[in-house]
């Protein structure tokens, strides 16, 4: 299953940068109608630009989609942040498996392996994923989901 962004992430994603740029152009100007109508076209075309950029990465990931599910069964995948890097998280039968994309700081990848995760929980929009030596906090768009997934294959293997 591929969680995906929905209006409601694309949505608050332009009144979080449409309020503040709103604000701004309205104070500036000292009209606030045309604050309003500022504020509006900027979220909106922010919020479009960033769904976007999901859309073309989503399409650049469905090679390694397909190059991971020849040789590993796919439990779901969807895009994530890890420490400020954005990428394609992916949950299979082996583990969890991060791939960066280019343009970040670090372009490490991470995989963690089903063995050394010992618990799943979430905060806010996160999955902390707790291992025998470390904790990741990603960022995921349907995070009860992602951890519903998890737990359940931990206790099929257990």
């Amino acid at each position: 299953m591929i969680y995906k962004n929905g209006i409601k992430e694309y949505t608050l994603a332009g009144v979080m940068f449409g309020t503040p740029m709103g604000l701004i152009v309205g104070f500036m100007r000292l009209n606030l109608p045309l604050g309003i109508i500022a504020g509006f076209l900027c979220g909106f075309l922010f919020a479009f630009i960033i769904f976007i950029f999901v859309k073309f990465h989503e399409t650049s990931f469905d090679k390694k989609r397909i190059e991971i599910a020849k040789e590993r069964k796919i439990v779901c995948d969807g895009g994530a942040t890890i420490d400020g890097n954005g990428g394609w998280l992916f949950f299979t039968d082996k583990g969890i498996e991060f791939y960066p994309h280019k343009i970040n700081v670090s372009t490490n990848e991470i995989i963690i392996s089903i063995e050394t995760i010992k618990s799943v929980e979430t905060n806010k929009n996160k999955i902390i994923v707790h291992t025998n030596t470390q904790k990741y906090e990603i960022v995921v768009s349907h995070n009860n989901e992602w951890k519903k997934q998890i737990e359940e294959t931990l206790t099929s293997l257990a």
